[in-house]
């Protein structure tokens, strides 16, 4: 019996040496296939990459979609849901209870910027209704990509300062109106210029002849700015005439106007019908009342005239007066 005994011990450690055999086996096979004669499995798979034929990258671009109409565009953004509309009223009120201080601040002989997401338009408007009850305002949009700031002071001194003969530059015309407003005589005590996008493309230039405006104390100017690096338009000496009390004004509101003239401006001289809805649509119910006036008078011309003459002309006293009426 010890002898039978014996040779089962002996056949029990050659069963586990045998198991340990086959573990070494199946851990060795196991690293041959981690790392393998191709080298490691990090290196597999750049070789694998790199033998793949062909390119999965799509070729679709944003040139291939169809491009939309500005009244395509302004029907589908219509369509977008409004969101957060209870906080965005509740903003608007804070907003609306700072008209009184920001009044008291430009009676102080400062000047308003108001920065901060969101279209600050509506509201700017809306300030300079409610302040301009005895003094003229002018609203002067910067983001028009062909806005033309001279044609603006123009206007402002053949019909606000009733000065006829309006030649010279933007400077020249600043300094004309700065000057008058400085005039003890003045039929004119104040007047208020609303600036949307004083960084915008077409006013970077002009900063200078702004600065001049806004240094007049009877001359109140309301500016916005979007850009992130707009201050850096303005030198020492211009933010000194400018005098800013800067404001946030974030509304949180789309920049549907501001950004709808981003595809207006075109290599083509001409503007086509679909060019001239989309400007009527942009402007005031006063601004089109003064269009209609004109507009059917020339075509009543038209039709009661010759139609080889041109275009008949209206003059602008008699423009004048029918626009006042």
């Amino acid at each position: 019996r010890p002898t039978a005994t014996g040779a089962q011990a002996g056949d029990d450690g050659e069963d586990d040496g045998d198991e340990e055999e086959e573990e070494e086996e199946m851990l060795a096979l196991e690293l041959d296939n981690d790392f393998g004669h191709n080298g490691l499995a990090y290196e597999r798979y750049f070789q694998d990459l790199h033998t793949t034929k062909g390119s999965k990258t799509s070729d679709n671009t944003l040139s291939k979609l169809p491009p939309l109409t500005q009244s395509e565009c302004r029907t589908i953004l219509s369509k977008v849901p409004v969101k957060h509309k209870g906080e965005l009223d509740l903003l608007e009120k804070l907003h609306r209870r700072q008209f009184r201080q920001w009044f008291f601040e430009m009676t102080c002989g400062f000047n308003l910027v108001f920065y901060g997401y969101g279209s600050k338009r509506r509201l700017m408007n809306s300030l300079a209704t409610e302040l301009a009850t005895d003094a003229p305002a002018v609203i002067i949009n910067g983001f028009f990509p062909t806005l033309n700031l001279k044609q603006s002071l123009e206007k402002v001194v053949s019909e606000v300062i009733g000065i006829g003969d309006t030649t010279g530059t933007v400077a020249d015309l600043a300094s004309l109106i700065h000057g008058y407003f400085e005039s003890k005589s003045r039929e004119v005590k104040e007047m208020y210029f609303v600036v949307h996008n004083i960084d915008g493309p077409c006013l970077r230039k002009h900063q200078a002849a702004l600065a001049v405006l806004a240094s007049s104390p009877s001359i109140h100017l309301l500016a916005s700015i979007d850009h992130i690096e707009a201050p850096l338009i303005w030198d020492s000496s211009t933010t000194t005439r400018f005098n800013w009390a800067w404001h946030d004004l974030t509304t949180f509101e789309p920049y549907t106007v501001e950004t709808s003239y981003e595809n207006f401006a075109s290599d083509t001289t001409e503007i086509g019908p679909r060019g001239v809805l989309h400007v009527l649509a942009s402007l005031t119910e006063n601004t089109k009342s003064i269009f209609r006036i004109l507009a059917e008078y020339q075509i009543a011309e038209s039709v009661m005239g010759d139609a080889a003459t041109k275009m008949p002309a209206m003059a602008y006293s008699a423009y004048f007066a029918a626009c006042r009426d």
